[in-house]
């Protein structure tokens, strides 16, 4: 019975063994110190999680929605998952939560400078270990905290550390309400007008065309891309997705997420960062 029970914890101890090997292997946890009163030192080092893959490819660095402050690849506002083990993907967690919790939804954590210079000190680390191109991807709250990332002007030119950019459902407005109701209007809150100088980059906006949202249906998309087509050189594309439910949501759920067709959104982004990489 005792040999038995031994070669059965054996066992077990192997099994763990082997799923810490697979787990450090898959991923690996880095933090990026703060060490200088720009990133504020007081919120510690930054927190970062790479996710191996094809090192012929670009490196993703992802900025995901909500909070923006996990690092997990399994949560549904990461539109990128499908690509882990195709792509080096690297989930960039904000130090601040990132979403608004008035009425207003409007995301001020996107532009706060300290949160905007540990993006900076994030981006030069993993140039500096890869030496690969590096294309910035974001979903919903994570599009005004990638815009928080680019804001400069011809002097400090933040974008030109990256390869390619990639908006997946970007938060682009806030429904004004009055009285505590919705009036049906409705303010551009994304500071794309603070980008004071001409990137060069390929862009791709990426909206499923059902997902009818105020804070960004795709008549708002259109308005975006065309903003960052102003400041931008190089290929700037919208592109309306059509997989998955064939129902118009106008909330939080289904298409904004793109959970009805997770493989047609990797499918498009793989492409466009395939064919638009040097």
């Amino acid at each position: 019975m005792l040999r038995v029970l031994f070669k059965l914890l054996l066992l077990s101890f192997f099994i763990f063994s082997a799923q810490l090997s697979f787990s450090a292997e898959e991923y690996e946890n880095i933090n990026i110190p703060c060490e200088v009163k720009e990133c504020n030192p007081k919120w510690g080092a930054t927190s970062t999680r790479w996710y191996k893959g094809d090192k012929t490819k670009p490196i993703i660095f992802h900025y995901a929605g909500g909070a923006s402050t996990y690092l997990s690849l399994d949560f549904i506002s990461v539109p990128v998952s499908l690509l882990k083990g195709k792509f080096d993907i690297v989930m960039v967690a904000s130090p601040i939560a990132i979403s608004a919790k008035n009425s207003t939804g409007f995301p001020k954590g996107s532009y706060n400078k300290y949160a905007v210079y540990r993006m900076k000190q994030v981006a030069e680390y993993y140039k500096k270990k890869f030496n690969r191109p590096i294309w910035l991807t974001g979903i919903s709250a994570g599009g005004p905290r990638m815009i928080g990332t680019l804001i400069g002007n011809e002097k400090n030119r933040p974008s030109d550390i990256y390869a390619g950019l990639v908006f997946a459902s970007p938060y682009l407005a806030r429904v004004n309400r009055k009285d505590g109701k919705l009036t049906g209007e409705f303010a551009y809150n994304i500071k794309v007008k603070d980008i004071k100088y001409k990137m060069n980059l390929p862009i791709l906006v990426v909206q499923h065309a059902r997902d009818h949202k105020a804070a960004q249906h795709p008549d708002k998309q259109k308005w975006f891309t065309e903003q960052l087509e102003k400041r931008n050189s190089g290929v700037t594309e919208l592109k309306l997705l059509t997989e998955g439910d064939p129902k118009i949501t106008d909330d939080d759920g289904g298409h904004h997420w793109f959970i009805y067709n997770k493989p047609e959104v990797a499918r498009v982004i793989s492409k466009f960062i395939l064919d638009n990489s040097k």
